[in-house]
């Protein structure tokens, strides 16, 4: 308890000595030039007073922030060794502004780093205000890490905050934050239009408030998100307009690459091959002057593209490259350890100080209580000392026998937790390398042929259909490809997540069949909160796809329902169509089938198939809930 006072009386006292000195140097000093801030590092030299020259060096790079991000992250490291054995006020923004500089060089195990330390600086100090900023631009953070879902989740914490100050200019922040991490979502899910409806819906009223705010700077980034979103929906002289009033905005020219990017990406699906070539040389020269490594390598993948178009598969394969030896220093094996070490030490921080709090008091407790023990002993004479102190041992090797086996539990909890998360990495690296390379390799190959069948007059008709037979299969490979990632990035999946993997089915299913009435249904006594193995998900729903596929191809029905229902123990799967069935008895079950059945018992269900020639046929899959 000593140590905990004596560290509350020392920031005690450091915010009166602020408030005498260091404070009013800021108050003098809110915004200054690099001269300004020179002078003042120098007469701070001379005076040997550290804390002045800490204070200047933050200035120092305050100055020269919007010309050089290198030399600016300079002299907020020299400030930081100085300033943080002070606890120094000026760290709220010290940490901050380094976490932003590192985000913008897309290095963010350090940009997460001092994220968390100036969060953790400004909720030790209640400063809300910049607690918000702060979880908003830790969003941010794992946005450019593509982590979408944990950056909503920070991003809608720091709006609740924003919307309880009335901070307008850091709601329009969260607003557009979520609206970007949406998009990126939708392209992830197959360009889900629902997310992408979502992204526009945020993005827009992040445009509104700025707009409302006057917010330039911010409003130029809103307007270029909302662009992407729409050139991704393909409507491409929406997407156009607000690329174009993005770039209109002036002064922040080391936040436009993306925005020249994407605006290449427009031009390019316009067909406007010369002006992508321009805009994307324009794009390329931002980010290599800037230091934007994450938009320098979509804008290799974007000139990738465009040689592809224009039949220069040399180029494209030598940008492709570029564009994956970019990727891969950006976040390789290693940053991701790092960056989930971050995150992970910094929600263990208030335990552990709970946990040091809690071990101080009881053994101040414990001390008291063998002080009043001492006392009785004197009274009660040597006899009674023995017999207590036997006792206070006895009590004393129980305690420690207590905590040793309590601390064994957490030992082996923390093991479990270690396997755990290594198999969670090894799952995401091997999920990442499939998405990266496999998928990548497929989508190059759909490209290429594409550009063949438009690129030559191909008169032979078999060789047209072949190639549109390795493009379909490679784009089926594609699709299943995506579920298989979807089932190893997750070691468990929520009943919601797989409820809309079959709607999104269905609905691609309705698309392959207009005439055919899809339905899905879940019974309202059926727990949502139900939570699968990887395994028991990717199983049920390939059983679905299987069934429905075997309704579409062979049925001749007309209508196709799906519903999950809860039966006494059973959890129910039932896949029903209406059309002309088949003699269970009489049919030998095919391939289809037999996988079927076997994918069901392998996780433990029951697969029942009943039909019936000119009735129907219903598959129904059984699991002990």
């Amino acid at each position: 308890m000593l140590k905990y006072f004596l560290f509350f009386l020392s920031f005690f006292y450091g915010l009166l000595s602020e408030a005498q000195g260091p404070n009013l140097i800021l108050q003098q000093h809110d915004s200054i030039s690099l001269e300004e801030a020179e002078s003042m590092f120098l007469e701070a030299l001379q005076e040997n007073d550290p804390e002045k020259q800490g204070i200047a060096l933050y200035y120092k790079g305050m100055a020269v922030q919007d010309k050089s991000n290198t030399e600016s992250l300079e002299y907020y490291q020299q400030a930081t060794v100085i300033l943080e054995p002070l606890r120094h006020k000026l760290l709220q923004d010290v940490y901050f502004n380094q976490a932003e500089i590192y985000t913008t060089f897309s290095e963010f195990p350090d940009a997460l780093k001092f994220g968390f330390k100036s969060l953790e600086f400004n909720k030790v100090n209640g400063i809300k205000d910049k607690i918000l900023r702060d979880m908003s631009q830790i969003g941010y953070i794992y946005d450019r890490m593509y982590e979408f879902k944990e950056s909503i989740k920070w991003n809608r914490e720091a709006l609740a905050i924003a919307k309880s100050t009335g901070n307008k200019l850091r709601e329009a922040h969260c607003y557009g934050r979520i609206g970007i991490a949406y998009d990126e979502l939708a392209e992830k899910d197959n360009f889900n239009p629902r997310l992408f409806d979502s992204a526009l819906y945020y993005n827009k009223k992040a445009a509104k408030l700025c707009e409302e705010l006057n917010a330039t700077g911010f409003a130029r980034t809103v307007y270029s998100n909302i662009g992407n979103t729409y050139a991704k929906l393909k409507d491409f002289k929406k997407a156009e307009e607000y690329t174009l009033r993005s770039l209109a905005v002036p002064g922040y020219e080391d936040r436009k690459g993306v925005t020249l990017v994407n605006l290449g990406k427009i031009y390019l699906e316009t067909g406007r091959y010369n002006e992508a070539k321009k805009v994307l040389d324009s794009a390329m020269r931002n980010t290599k002057k800037y230091g934007t490594r994450k938009y320098q390598l979509e804008a290799y993948y974007r000139f990738h593209e465009l040689n592809a178009k224009k039949g220069d598969y040399k180029s494209a394969l030598d940008n492709y490259i570029s564009y994956k030896t970019i990727e891969d220093s950006i976040l390789n094996e290693t940053k991701t350890k790092q960056i989930a070490e971050i995150g992970e030490r910094y929600k263990s921080a208030d335990k552990e100080r709970q946990i040091l709090m809690q071990r101080a008091e009881l053994a101040e407790q414990n001390l008291i209580i063998q002080k009043k023990n001492l006392q009785v002993f004197g009274l009660l004479g040597l006899a009674i000392v023995m017999s207590l102190t036997g006792f206070l041992f006895y009590s004393q090797q129980k305690f420690k026998n207590t905590q040793l086996h309590k601390e064994n539990e957490l030992k082996n909890a923390l093991v479990k937790i270690e396997t755990q998360n290594k198999l969670q990495e090894q799952r995401l690296r091997i999920s990442r390398d499939l998405h990266d390379n496999i998928g990548a390799q497929l989508a190059f190959i759909i490209s290429s042929i594409d550009n063949l069948k438009y690129g030559f007059d191909i008169q032979d008709e078999s060789l047209k259909i072949k190639l549109e037979n390795i493009s379909d299969f490679t784009s089926t490979t594609i699709y299943e490809l995506r579920d298989t990632i979807w089932a190893m990035n997750k070691s468990e999946i929520t009943f919601e997540d797989l409820q809309t993997r079959i709607s999104n089915y269905i609905d691609k299913a309705h698309v392959f069949d207009e005439k055919i009435n899809f339905s899905f249904q879940v019974a309202p006594k059926v727990d949502i909160s139900k939570k699968f193995t990887s395994v028991e998900g990717m199983n049920i729903y390939r059983v679905i796809q299987e069934a429905i596929h075997n309704s579409l191809k062979h049925s001749d029905a007309d209508e196709i329902k799906v519903t999950v229902d809860q039966l006494n123990r059973n959890l129910q799967f039932e896949i029903f169509d209406n059309g002309k069935g088949f003699d269970v008895n009489n049919v030998q079950l095919g391939n289809g089938l037999v996988n079927m059945r076997k994918r069901v018992n392998d996780v433990g269900g029951e697969l029942i198939v009943n039909s019936v020639d000119g009735s129907g046929t219903s598959i129904k899959m059984l699991f002990p809930s």
